[in-house]
C-alpha cells in the first residue's frame, strides 16, 4: 500500500510551486497547479515536429496554458473561463494526456485513510480504532497512540492514491454487465473532485446523455412495504426510465428500496440502456476489503493490443452481511463509495449525493435550463426526509409514495392536513402552514409508533417541523397513492411540470412529456395555464418530435394548440421523417431494400420514397415525391400543395394506424387517400410474407388497418351517396386528382384492388350506366337482343344524357330535358352499338360461331389414301394387325378435300388475327406507365393468359395444316400413318387443345352473371385447394402403387415408364372403385408365371413338378403367400386412408370454400362485374373478327386527323377549356368529401356514444343485480349460522339507539348530476349555473374553460366560518362533535376547498346549503296500506298499495319526504326525532298522547325498519363545494298506530297520508327514494323500471 507521507508530499501549498525551467532539448517546462491537488509538468515550447504533429492551434493553446503557469505561480487559485476552455482543449491533445483510465484515477481521484492509530475497544486478534477500522485496515505505516490520546478526522487521516477503483464481477450472480465502482474521498460532506467526475462519466464510462434525473431515497433497513406498492413503483420507475433515457440514483445497496429499484433494473430487457448510480458508504459496505485493487483478478498475461482491453476487475461475493452493514446491489451500473476515514459514521454520503445530482444536473444544460431532476420517496427515516428537504430546497420535485409506511406516510398525513396561516412578520405578511393540535397529536402517534427508539433524540419534533417545511412546496411535492387512476410515471412527469420558468424549460418539459406518452399532462399544466406562448418554429420542433415517436395525441394537441401542418410538411422535415423510420416499420424495409438494391451510400431522399409509392400503386402514376423540386436540395423548405395526404401515407409506411387516420381526417381527397393506404396497408402485408418474418400480429394489424381505411372511404361514398345528388357523387368518382396523377377515384379504386369499395352502391349505379351507355336503363334484355339487327335500334328509347370521352357523365335537368335536341337515326345507331352492353352481346354472338365453326372444323374427318381394293392399310402399334374398312369413292373425295383450307379455315384465321389488336389495346389501356408493367398485370388475369395460349397453339397448328395442304402425294399418305406422328395427327392434337382452351376462356362471358359469376370464383378457388390436395394424393398413390407392383410382378422387364403408368392407373382406378379380386389374382398369377415366358422358372422352384401355375398354387408357395397377404393389406390401408380420410378432407375443404365464398358472393359478383364493364367500355363497337375493319379506320382517321391543322386549335382550345372545368370540379369535390367527412365522423361518434351510454346502463344494472345477490347470500349464510332463540333473544334485549355498524348497504349507484346542473340554481330565478355537458362532469375529466360562479346565500343561518383552511374535513370534530364525514366517499379538498364527491355542478361556493361540504340529512320514509272505506288493502295489478306520510314547510312549497338536517351522526334516535318533531308532534296537545305516541314509535321501530339508501343525495341546491347526503329509513307502521292521525310540527305547515299510484305528484328525487321503498316492500311500483335520475 502506498506510503502517506508520499501522498502528502504531493499536496502543495499555494506559492510553493516551481518557476518554468529549461528542458534539456531547449523546451520550457510550466509546473501548474491544478485544483490544489497535483503537480503537472507541461512541456509548453515544443520542437518543431511535434507542433507540426500537434493539432492546428497549437500556438493558442501554449498561450492558454502558459497564462495558466503564469496564474499559478503567481499565487492566483482562479482559472479564467478561457483558461478552463484551453485546458480542455489541451486534455485531449497530446500535450497533456493520462495513458489509461487507470492513471488518471490515481492521479485526480483520491480516498482517505487513517495514519493514527488509536485503541478504541480490546480485541485479542484484531483491536479497533477509534475510526472505526480495524489494526488490519490501517496503513503499515499508521502512528501507534495512546488509548487516551484524542483522534479527529483531519489531523488523524490523510489522502493517497486511490487503491479501489475498477470493476466488480459478482460471484455466483447472474447479471447481465459488471458495475464500475470508485472509491472516494470527502471532507466533512463536500468533496475537492466533484468536478473531475464530469470527465469520468464523458470520456472514460462513456455515458449516453439522460433526459431526466431520477433520485430514489427511502427505506433500507427495517423495509416492509406491500406487493402492490412495490409492483405499481418498479412499473412505474421502469417506465419512466425506459421512455426518457433517464438516470436513476440510490444508494446503491442490496437492501430495502435500493434492492427494489435493482430488481427492476436486473429484470429488463432495457437494462444496458439505463444508467443506475449508486452511492454508499465505504465505511459501511460489507467486505469491502475485496474491493481494494490488490485483490484484482490476476490474467494468464497481459495484453498486447490495448491498454483497455482488460480493465481492473475485482470478485466480489454477496452472502448475507453484518449487523450495520450492507454488501453492494449487483443490478446497479455504477457504484461511488464515499469514504471520509472512519467506519462507524453514518450519513456521509448524503451531501456527495447531494453534490453529484446537482453537477450531473449542471452537465447537461440545455438552453440555460438545467436537466431536470425528481426524487421518488418510498418509505424511508429521518435521512430521506433530510434528503427530501434538501431536494426542495434546489427547486427540485419530490413524489411521495402514500402507504408504502413509516417516513412516507408521516410525510403524506401533514403534506395533507397542514392548514395555511398568514401572520405579521416585521410588518410583512408571511404565509405558514400548521398542524391543528388533533392532528398533530395523531402525527405525534405515528411518529411514536415508528420511531420510538430515537424519541430521547428528538426526532418527534425534528420530523414535525421537516414536514412542515416540505408542506410549504405545494407545487413541486406530489403525493402518490396505487389507489390513484394514473401510474407512477404520470405523476412523475405531473410533478416535473409544475414549475413555471421560461421557454426553454417548457420545450424541455414538452419534450419529456411527448416522450412519456401523456398528452393529458401537457394540456393540463403547459397549454392550459397560458403562461407561455410557443413559437412557430418550437411548435414545428415539437410536432417533428411527437410524429418521429409516434405520438398521435400530442399530434394532436399541438395542431389544436396552433401547428400549422401546411408550413410544417416541408422537403426537409419529410426526409428527416423517413430517414428516422423505425427499423421493425415496413416503409424502412422497403427503403433498405431499395438502397441495397441500387448500392446507395447517401441517406433517403424523397425521390426513394416516391418510386416506392409508384412500386406500391404499380407505376399507374408518377408520385409527386419523384418531382426534381423536392429532391434538388437535402434542406429544401419547398412545402406540399396537401401535406395532408403525404402524411398519411407516411403514417402508414411508418406502421402508425392511428397518427394515419388523423391526418387523413384532414385531407383534401379523403377517399382517394383512404384507397392508397388502403393499398399501401396491403402491399405491406404481402411483403410481410415474402421477409419470412413469421408475425401473425403484425399480419392481423396490417389487415385490420387496411381494411379500416377501405371502409372509411366506403363510407365517405356512403355519406355522399345518401346527401347529395347523383350528379355530385358521379363528379366526385370521376373527376381527375392532381396529386394521385390526374387518375379519378373510378381508376384508383380498380387499380387498389378495393373489392368492398367497388362493390358500393354508387360505384355499381356508375358501372350500370357505363353499362347501358345512352340506352334507358329500363329496357330489357330480350328487347336489347331482339332490336340488335340494323335499323330496328332506332325504334329504342334513349336518355338525354351525354358521355364524355373520359367517362364523365353529364345529367339533364328537367328543363333541359325538354329542351334537348332529338337523336337522329345516325346517332341512335351509334349509341346503340357503342353501349358496352350492346358490345358485349355481339362478341358473344361472334364468339359463339367461331366455337362452332372450329368445333366443326376439327370434327371433320380425313381419310387415309384408298388402296386399289377398295381398303385403306393402317398399322397399329400393338401389332401388324391390319384392319379392313370399305372405303366408297365419295369418302375418298372427301379425304382429298380435307388437304384443301376451306373457308372455315378462313374465318377461325381471321378471327383469330382480329384479336390480337383488341388484345394489345386492352393492354395499352392498362393505368401503368411502363410497357413491362402493362403486360405482367394483363396476363396475371388466368383467362387473358389461356387466350394467348390458345392463339399460339391455333397458329401454330393452322401453320401444319397449311404445310399439309402444299405437301406432294406421297407427304399426304404419310400423314394418316398411326406408327408415328406425322402432320395430321400433330394438327389434331393442337387444335383439340386450342379448343379445349377457347372453351374455358369462354366462361369469363358468365362472370356477368349474378348467379353463375360466383360460382365461377368458387371454381378457382377449389382449383387452387385440389392443386394442393393433390400432393397428398400422390403421396398416398406411389406408395401402394410402387409397393403393389413390386410385389405381384417381380419379373416384369417392361420400361420403367410402362411400369409406372400401369401402377398409377390401378392405384387411381382403384380410388374410384374400380376392385376386382379376381384382377388381383391375375394380376399375381400374370407377374409370377406367365410374364416374359418364366412358366418354366416356376416348374423349376415348385414342390410339385406336376404343379400348373395357377393362383391357389401360388398362394401356398411362401413367396407366393407373402406377397399376395402383403399386397391385399396395402390395398387395404390404401382405399382406408385415400377413399375415407382423403376423400373426405377434401370435401371438407370444398365445403368451407364454398361458405366462404357464399358469404362473399355479392362482393365477388360486382367486382367481376366491374371488371366485365369496364373492359367492354374499351372494345372497338364491332365484333371479332370485324374489328379489324374497325382498327383500320382508326388509322386512317389519325393520319387525316394530323394533316388538317384546324382540327389541332380545335382541339387545343376543347383541352383548354376541359382542363378549367376540371378544376372547377376538382375543387367541388373537394369541399363535397370534406363534408362527408364531417358527416361520417359525426355520425361515427353518436354511434359510439350512444353504445358507450347503453353498455353504461347494463353495467349498471349488471352491477346493482351483482350486488343484490351478494347481499342475498350474505343474508342467508347469517341466517343459517344463527339459532332463532338466539335471534329472539337478542332482538328482545337490544336497547342500544345508534344503527349497528356491520348493517348491510343496499347498493345503489350514484345519481350522476341531474338536477344538480338545472339552471337556475335552488329555485332562486337569479343565479344561473355555467352549463356542463354529460361527458364533463367527472373532476378526472379535464374541462379546460370550467370557471363557474360563485354563490353563497347569506340569508342562510350558518354555523361554518369562511375561513375554510380553519376547517377540518373529512373529520368529526373533538370539540363540537360536528361530523364532516361522508356518507358516500371521501373527498378531496383542493386548495382548502371541500370538492364534490360526484363531480362538476356549475356553480361554486355553499350555495343554500348551511354547511361546506357534505350536508346530512336523517330522511325518514314513513308508509302503511292503503285501505279504503272497505278495509282491505288496496290492489293494482295484484300488487298491494301503500300510503306516504308527505309534509310542506309551506303552503306554496312542494309535498316532500319528512326529513332533519343532522350535525352529528345520524343514529335510530335522529329518524324517530325525525317522526315526533315533523309528522307526530303532539307535546302542545296532551303529555298523555305524547307518551303514547313515543311507544308507537319505540314499536315500530321493533317491527318494521329498514335501511333504503345512505349516500349522497342528486338535489337542485347541491354546488361544487356544499352538498345533500341522506340517511333514508323506511317505517312502516300497521294496527293502531295506522290510524293515529299526523300532527305538524313547529316548521311543518302541512302532514298528510299520499297513496302512492300514479296520480301521486311528487318530486322526481323523492320518488327515486321511494322507488326503493316498494321494492322492499314488495309493493305496487308506479315508476315501474324507469329510471327516474
Amino acid at each position: 500500500m502506498a506510503n502517506p507521507e508520499e501522498g502528502g508530499e504531493k499536496k502543495k501549498k499555494n506559492g510553493d510551486e516551481p518557476k518554468p525551467e529549461s528542458t534539456s532539448n531547449g523546451g520550457e517546462k510550466a509546473s501548474v497547479v491544478i485544483e490544489n491537488k497535483n503537480v503537472i509538468e507541461i512541456d509548453i515550447t515544443a520542437p518543431e515536429k511535434q507542433k507540426e504533429e500537434a493539432d492546428p492551434d497549437f500556438q493558442k493553446n501554449k498561450e492558454l496554458f502558459r497564462k495558466l503557469g503564469e496564474m499559478q505561480t503567481s499565487g492566483g487559485n482562479v482559472l479564467s473561463e478561457k483558461v478552463e476552455l484551453g485546458l480542455n482543449k489541451l486534455r485531449k491533445s497530446s500535450i497533456i494526456s493520462e495513458k489509461t483510465f487507470e492513471d488518471w484515477v490515481r492521479r485526480q481521484i483520491n480516498v482517505r485513510e487513517c495514519c493514527k492509530f488509536v485503541k478504541k475497544k480490546d480485541n485479542k486478534d484484531d483491536p479497533i480504532c477509534k475510526c472505526g477500522n480495524k489494526r488490519s485496515f490501517h496503513l503499515p505505516r499508521t502512528v501507534e497512540m495512546g488509548p487516551e490520546a484524542k483522534w479527529d478526522q483531519l489531523s488523524c487521516t490523510t489522502l493517497i492514491e486511490n487503491n479501489a477503483f475498477g470493476k466488480i464481477n459478482f460471484a455466483g450472480v447472474d447479471t447481465t454487465t459488471q458495475p464500475q465502482y470508485m472509491r472516494i474521498a470527502v471532507d466533512n460532506g463536500r468533496t475537492e473532485t466533484i468536478k473531475k467526475l464530469e470527465r469520468l462519466f464523458t470520456e472514460f464510462w462513456k455515458l449516453n446523455e439522460p433526459d431526466l434525473l431520477i433520485s430514489v431515497t427511502g427505506g433500507a433497513k427495517s423495509f416492509n412495504v406491500s406487493h402492490d406498492i412495490c409492483g405499481s413503483f418498479q412499473q412505474g420507475l421502469l417506465s419512466a426510465a425506459k421512455s426518457t433515457n433517464a438516470w436513476l440514483i440510490t444508494g446503491g445497496q442490496n437492501c430495502g428500496v435500493m434492492k427494489l429499484v435493482g430488481d427492476v433494473i436486473g429484470r429488463s430487457i432495457f437494462t444496458s440502456k439505463i444508467c443506475t448510480i449508486g452511492v454508499g458508504n465505504w465505511g459501511k459496505t460489507w467486505r469491502r476489503e475485496m474491493l481494494l485493487n490488490k485483490n484484482r483478478i490476476k490474467y494468464d498475461r497481459e495484453p498486447d493490443d490495448h491498454p483497455k482491453s482488460r480493465e481492473p476487475m475485482v470478485n466480489y461475493t454477496l452472502d448475507a452481511p453484518a449487523k450495520g452493514y450492507a454488501a453492494l446491489d449487483p443490478n446497479h451500473t455504477h457504484h461511488f463509495l464515499v469514504d471520509d476515514g472512519t467506519a462507524e459514521k453514518e450519513g456521509i454520503e448524503i451531501d456527495f449525493r447531494g453534490e453529484l445530482e446537482s453537477l450531473i444536473c449542471n452537465m447537461f444544460t440545455k438552453d440555460g435550463v438545467s436537466l431536470p431532476m425528481v426524487t421518488i420517496m418510498i418509505e424511508g427515516g429521518m435521512q430521506s426526509i433530510d434528503q427530501a428537504v434538501s431536494t426542495l430546497r434546489k427547486g427540485k420535485t419530490l413524489v411521495v409514495l402514500k402507504g408504502s409506511g413509516r417516513a412516507s406516510d408521516i410525510l403524506c398525513y401533514g403534506f395533507e392536513h397542514s392548514i395555511e396561516m398568514e401572520r405579521e412578520v416585521d410588518g410583512e405578511i408571511v404565509k405558514e402552514r400548521y398542524l391543528t393540535d388533533t392532528c398533530r397529536a395523531e402525527m405525534e402517534k405515528l411518529i411514536d409508533k415508528d420511531f420510538a427508539k430515537y424519541k430521547a433524540q428528538g426526532i418527534v419534533e425534528k420530523m414535525i417541523n421537516a414536514v412542515m417545511e416540505i408542506s410549504t412546496y405545494r407545487k413541486t411535492v406530489t403525493v402518490f397513492s396505487i389507489y390513484n387512476p394514473e401510474p407512477l410515471d404520470f405523476y412523475i412527469l405531473s410533478s416535473l411540470m409544475q414549475s413555471s420558468a421560461g421557454g426553454a424549460t417548457r420545450m424541455r418539459q414538452m419534450r419529456l412529456a411527448i416522450t412519456w406518452g401523456h398528452a393529458r399532462v401537457a394540456r393540463e399544466f403547459i397549454f392550459a395555464r397560458k403562461e407561455y406562448k410557443f413559437s412557430t418554429e418550437e411548435l414545428n420542433s415539437l410536432l417533428l418530435f411527437s410524429i418521429i415517436k409516434q405520438r398521435t395525441e400530442f399530434v394532436k394537441l399541438l395542431i389544436d394548440y396552433g401547428a400549422n401542418v401546411r408550413d410544417f410538411v416541408t422537403q426537409a422535415h419529410l426526409t428527416r421523417l423517413y430517414n428516422e423510420l423505425r427499423s421493425s416499420t415496413g416503409g424502412y424495409r422497403l427503403l433498405q431494400e431499395k438502397r441495397k438494391k441500387e448500392k446507395l451510400e447517401r441517406g433517403v431522399m424523397l425521390s426513394d420514397v416516391g418510386s416506392i409509392i409508384n412500386q406500391i400503386m404499380q407505376g399507374s402514376f408518377r408520385s409527386i415525391l419523384c418531382d426534381p423540386k423536392y429532391n434538388e436540395r437535402a434542406q429544401g423548405n419547398e412545402t406540399f400543395e396537401n401535406p395532408f395526404d403525404v402524411m398519411t401515407i407516411y403514417s402508414c409506411l411508418a406502421d402508425c394506424q392511428s397518427m394515419a387516420l388523423l391526418f387523413w381526417e384532414s385531407s383534401k381527397t379523403p377517399m382517394a387517400t383512404g384507397l392508397v393506404a388502403h393499398k399501401v396497408y396491403m402491399f405491406l402485408d404481402k411483403m410481410e410474407s415474402k421477409w419470412a418474418r413469421m408475425d401473425e400480429e403484425m399480419t392481423e394489424k396490417l389487415e385490420n388497418a387496411a381494411h379500416e381505411f377501405e371502409m372509411l372511404s366506403c363510407g365517405l361514398l356512403t355519406a355522399c351517396y345518401h346527401s347529395y345528388d347523383k350528379t355530385e357523387w358521379i363528379n366526385i368518382l370521376t373527376v381527375k386528382m392532381k396529386d394521385w396523377g390526374y387518375l379519378n377515384l373510378f381508376v384508383i379504386a380498380n387499380i387498389t384492388g378495393s373489392k368492398n369499395f367497388i362493390s358500393h352502391a354508387a360505384y355499381q349505379s356508375y358501372l350500370t350506366d357505363i353499362w347501358m351507355g345512352n340506352i334507358h336503363a329500363s329496357t330489357p334484355t330480350w328487347k336489347l337482343l331482339l332490336y340488335i339487327i340494323p335499323p330496328l335500334p332506332i325504334f329504342l328509347s334513349f336518355n338525354a344524357r351525354f358521355t364524355n370521352k373520359d367517362g364523365t357523365m353529364k345529367r339533364l335537368d328537367s328543363t333541359e330535358q325538354d329542351n334537348a335536341p332529338k337523336f337522329s337515326a345516325r346517332e341512335r345507331l351509334e349509341l346503340y352499338y357503342t353501349s358496352p352492353v350492346i358490345k358485349f352481346f355481339l362478341n358473344t354472338i361472334t364468339y359463339l360461331i367461331f366455337l362452332g365453326v372450329f368445333m366443326a372444323t376439327l370434327l371433320s374427318s380425313s381419310r387415309g389414301s384408298s388402296d386399289k381394293d377398295g381398303t385403306t392399310s393402317m398399322s397399329t402399334a400393338a401389332g401388324d394387325t391390319n384392319l379392313k374398312r370399305d372405303v366408297s369413292n365419295n369418302e375418298t373425295s372427301t379425304s382429298d378435300n380435307q388437304d384443301i383450307i376451306g373457308l372455315t379455315d378462313i374465318y377461325t384465321i381471321v378471327f383469330v388475327i382480329s384479336t390480337f389488336p383488341v388484345e394489345l389495346a386492352q393492354i395499352l389501356a392498362k393505368h401503368t406507365k411502363s410497357v413491362k408493367k402493362k403486360f405482367a398485370k394483363h396476363f396475371k388475369k388466368v383467362y387473358n393468359l389461356l387466350d394467348f395460349l390458345a392463339v399460339i397453339l391455333f397458329l401454330f397448328g393452322f401453320a401444319i395444316k397449311a404445310r399439309l395442304a402444299s405437301g406432294t402425294d406421297s407427304e399426304k399418305k404419310e400423314r394418316y400413318d398411326l406408327k408415328k406422328f406425322s402432320g395430321y395427327h400433330e394438327y389434331r392434337l393442337i387444335s383439340s387443345l386450342c379448343f379445349a382452351f377457347y372453351c374455358f376462356t369462354f366462361m369469363r362471358m358468365f362472370e356477368i352473371n349474378s348467379k353463375i359469376g360466383p360460382k365461377l370464383f368458387m371454381i378457382r378457388r377449389m382449383s387452387i385447394d385440389l392443386f394442393f390436395f393433390i400432393f397428398l394424393l400422390l403421396v398416398f398413390t406411389m406408395t401402394y402403387c410402387i409397393s403393389s407392383e413390386a410385389l405381384m410382378y417381380p419379373f416384369n422387364n417392361d420400361p420403367l415408364g410402362v411400369k409406372v403408368f400401369n401402377s398409377v392407373k390401378r392405384a387411381y382406378l382403384n380410388v374410384f372403385g374400380d376392385i376386382n379380386m379376381d384382377g388381383i389374382d391375375a394380376n399375381l398369377k400374370e407377374g409370377h408365371c406367365t410374364k416374359n415366358s418364366l412358366h418354366s422358372t416356376w416348374k423349376t422352384y415348385a414342390d410339385d413338378k406336376n404343379a400348373t401355375c395357377e393362383i391357389e398354387d401360388l398362394i401356398k408357395t411362401t413367396v407366393g403367400k407373402v406377397n399376395y397377404y402383403f399386397t391385399f393389406g396395402l390395398l387395404c390401408l390404401y382405399l382406408l386412408f385415400v377413399n375415407i380420410m382423403l376423400i373426405n378432407l377434401l370435401i371438407a375443404i370444398f365445403s368451407n370454400t364454398y361458405a366462404d365464398s357464399e358469404a362473399k358472393s355479392g362482393i365477388i359478383y360486382k367486382t367481376q362485374r366491374a371488371e366485365v364493364i369496364l373492359q367492354f367500355r374499351e372494345r372497338p363497337w364491332l365484333p371479332n373478327p370485324f374489328s379489324l375493319l374497325y382498327f383500320v379506320g382508326l388509322i386512317i382517321k389519325k393520319l387525316f386527323d394530323k394533316c388538317i391543322c384546324k382540327k389541332k386549335l380545335y382541339r387545343s382550345q376543347i383541352k383548354k377549356v376541359n382542363k378549367q372545368n376540371a378544376s372547377f370540379n376538382a375543387f367541388r369535390a373537394s369541399l363535397i368529401e370534406a363534408e362527408c367527412v364531417n358527416i361520417y365522423i359525426r355520425k361515427k361518434k353518436q354511434k359510439a356514444v350512444s353504445v358507450t351510454s347503453l353498455l353504461e346502463k347494463l353495467h349498471m344494472r349488471f352491477t346493482v343485480i351483482q350486488h343484490a345477490v351478494e347481499n342475498v347470500e350474505k343474508q342467508i349464510k347469517k341466517s343459517s349460522a344463527m339459532d332463532n332463540a338466539t335471534l329472539k333473544k337478542s332482538s328482545s334485549s337490544s336497547k342500544s339507539t345508534s344503527l349497528p355498524i356491520t348493517m348491510e348497504l343496499p347498493f345503489v349507484t350514484h345519481p350522476i348530476h341531474k338536477f344538480s346542473r338545472v339552471s337556475p340554481y335552488g329555485g332562486t330565478g337569479e343565479v344561473m349555473r355555467v352549463p356542463v355537458p354529460d361527458d364533463k362532469v367527472l373532476w378526472n375529466t379535464l374541462h379546460e374553460w370550467y370557471d363557474p360562479p360563485d354563490f353563497t346565500n347569506e340569508t342562510v343561518v350558518s354555523t361554518d366560518t369562511d375561513d375554510l383552511d380553519s376547517i377540518v374535513f373529512n373529520s368529526v370534530d373533538e370539540k363540537t362533535k360536528l361530523d364532516r364525514t361522508s356518507l358516500y366517499t371521501p373527498y378531496s379538498v383542493v386548495d382548502g376547498d371541500p370538492m364534490n364527491p360526484v363531480g362538476r355542478t356549475g356553480l361554486k361556493g355553499r350555495g343554500c346549503l348551511r354547511r361546506w361540504g357534505p350536508n346530512k340529512f336523517a330522511v325518514t320514509i314513513i308508509t302503511r296500506w292503503a285501505r279504503p272505506g272497505t278495509g282491505n288493502v288496496f290492489s293494482i295489478k295484484n300488487r298491494q298499495v301503500i300510503e306516504v306520510l308527505l309534509v310542506k314547510n309551506d303552503k306554496d312549497s312542494p309535498y316532500t319526504l319528512p326529513k332533519v338536517i343532522c350535525d352529528e351522526e345520524i343514529t335510530k334516535d335522529s329518524h324517530k326525532n325525525v317522526m315526533k318533531s315533523v309528522c307526530y308532534d303532539y307535546e302542545e296537545v296532551s303529555a298523555t298522547e305524547n307518551e303514547n305516541v313515543d311507544k308507537l314509535i319505540n314499536s315500530a321501530f321493533q317491527d318494521k325498519y329498514d335501511l333504503v339508501y345512505k349516500g349522497y343525495f342528486d338535489d337542485t341546491v347541491n354546488t361544487d363545494n356544499a352538498w345533500v347526503e341522506v340517511h333514508v329509513v323506511n317505517v312502516h307502521i300497521e294496527g293502531n298506530f295506522s290510524t293515529v292521525p299526523p300532527a305538524t310540527g313547529t316548521h311543518t305547515e302541512i302532514v298528510t297520508w299520499t297513496k302512492l299510484d300514479e296520480k301521486a305528484n311528487l318530486r322526481l328525487n323523492d320518488a327515486w327514494l321511494l322507488k326503493l321503498a316498494c321494492n322492499k316492500l314488495h309493493c305496487y311500483n308506479p315508476w315501474g323500471n324507469d329510471i327516474l335520475i
